[in-house]
């Protein structure tokens, strides 16, 4: 029985500014955000779509990293979900500097490092989400 134990505050102020590192993937927000950008076969390939193009390109570097999230969620073969910079250049077909640009400079409080290479940790979902839906067409 657990009555005896003390009981959690519910509402610590705290939770507004830490978040868990194992916060589940909201797969619906991973969905909200990727639907309309791409679609990905069972073996990992990306196929994107004019929305997708007309994304700033240091935005399609976010939509590559959520495209690796999902495809690790759904367990594809040999998908890893960090990216490394020379992955993210070569798949998202953009400069080293817009990739350098994007991961440590302009989206640095949305994207993680992990071992050798770069995630959106799920915590930073919605975060992402508003960040590419707010200035959808630039």
């Amino acid at each position: 029985k657990m009555e005896n134990r003390p009981k959690m505050e519910k509402n610590d102020e705290l939770d507004e500014i830490f978040v868990d590192r194992n916060e589940p993937a909201d797969k619906k927000v991973l969905v909200e955000i990727l639907k309309p950008l791409v679609t990905i076969d069972s073996e990992g390939v990306i196929s994107f779509s004019n929305e997708y193009n007309k994304l700033k390109e240091s935005k399609k570097v976010l939509v590559y990293l959520l495209c690796k999230k999902a495809m690790c969620i759904r367990g594809i073969e040999g998908i890893n979900e960090p990216s490394k910079e020379s992955e993210v250049i070569e798949k998202v077909m953009v400069s080293k500097s817009t990739a350098k640009n994007a991961l440590y400079t302009l989206y640095k409080t949305l994207v993680k490092r992990e071992g050798e290479g770069y995630i959106i940790p799920n915590y930073n979902l919605i975060k992402t989400k508003k960040l590419l839906s707010e200035e959808n067409k630039n």
